[in-house]
């Protein structure tokens, strides 16, 4: 695989890449730019064999952290022809997703730390082809984040990495050209896992942001709602749009509000009464529910809730609620109407649902 030529700036260990290719799509004319904050991963997906489990010592239906004997496997498995492979990762699925509803009408930028490997350069081609612009910062000392998803018959195993992609520090928001997207964009999105690893980051994305600028944040998982909820309630009060899962928000809500939440609903509501500065508009909520309605709070008296298409056929599940967000953020941003933001981001985590993998060239194009 030719390497492309690379111009880089060092600190602190990590490395930020900026290329040619990169430049003419900083200097392409866009009507708004979209920053996503993530722990990119090289997903790969594949039928397993019994023989391969044995061997890595996997378990069906199990999920491992990887060790030193599964760096073959990753290898393997990438380099294999019936391996799907996605720039993955939770916010660089919905960078992803972003740019396909926005097609030609705004940019959107993904950051977040990789090891310097062909893994690295897999993603940030991908990442390329789509349109959406890489901003890599390489960890050379650390490897690529990489999750191998195996599959037969309903079954799973699963083999992840973190690497570099839980080494993204403070620091690397002031590299350029990090720092200057960031001063720049309408929307920044950050996901709530940096709360478990790297909380001053998420901290001083909520400081740098200005008022005109929608921060994003993603609850992410429940343990993250419920172990780092102090931390979580430090930057709430700068967060615009928020999106969580059912149980995610109700774990939420239990930490900062008491054992007594038992509803959505209840969940909801306490969580949109946490402080909020009165010069900033009121946060919305995003809460989703598998297949029943999404529920919306968008600071006036009543919840909203937007349904969910029935009887749909379901092939990978993965993936949805980052294309649900991703398609939210690109519509509400040009649109600012949350009714057909909601609806964009509902139709794209349909259409994931029905392929394999956060395919964001299976989504079509909006009209936006």
């Amino acid at each position: 695989m030719k390497n492309d030529p690379k111009q880089e700036l060092l600190i602190n260990g990590g490395t930020v890449l900026n290329n040619s290719e990169d430049k003419g799509m900083d200097e392409a004319e866009t009507e708004v730019l979209l920053v996503f904050v993530g722990s990119p991963l090289l997903d790969i997906s594949t039928r397993f064999e019994e023989k391969i489990l044995e061997q890595y010592d996997l378990k069906i239906d199990g999920c491992v952290r990887a060790a030193e004997k599964h760096c073959a496997l990753f290898q393997d498995l990438f380099l294999d022809q019936d391996s799907v492979l996605v720039a993955g990762g939770s916010a660089q699925n919905s960078a992803r997703i972003a740019k396909r509803t926005l097609g030609s009408k705004g940019e959107v930028a993904f950051t977040g730390c990789t090891g310097c490997d062909e893994y690295e350069e897999w993603m940030k081609n991908q990442l390329r082809s789509e349109g959406v612009l890489p901003l890599y910062v390489t960890v050379p000392e650390e490897k690529t984040g990489v999750c191998a998803c195996m599959t037969c018959d309903g079954m799973r195993s699963m083999c992840t990495r973190q690497g570099a992609a839980a080494k993204f520090a403070k620091e690397h928001l002031f590299l350029e050209p990090v720092n200057s997207k960031l001063k720049m964009a309408n929307c920044i999105f950050v996901v709530g896992y940096f709360l478990g690893h790297s909380p001053d980051v998420v901290l001083n994305l909520a400081e740098l942001c200005s008022p005109t600028q929608v921060f994003s944040l993603s609850l992410s998982a429940e343990y993250i709602c419920r172990d780092y909820s102090e931390v979580l309630l430090k930057v709430m009060p700068r967060v615009d749009v928020l999106f969580g899962n059912e149980t995610e928000v109700k774990a939420f809500a239990t930490a900062v509000g008491g054992p007594h939440i038992t509803t959505v609903e209840e969940a909801v509501k306490l969580v949109s009464k946490l402080q909020r500065p009165a010069t900033l508009p009121s946060r919305i909520l995003i809460i989703t529910r598998g297949s029943d309605p999404v529920v919306v709070d968008d600071g006036s008296d009543h919840l909203l809730f937007f349904e969910v298409p029935e009887d749909v056929p379901v092939v990978d599940s993965v993936g949805c609620g980052d294309a649900l967000a991703g398609a939210f953020l690109a519509t509400y941003i040009r649109t600012r109407d949350i009714d057909s933001s909601v609806r964009a981001g509902i139709d794209s985590a349909v259409q994931i649902l029905q392929v394999h993998g956060c395919d964001a060239t299976s989504i079509r194009k909006s009209d936006i």
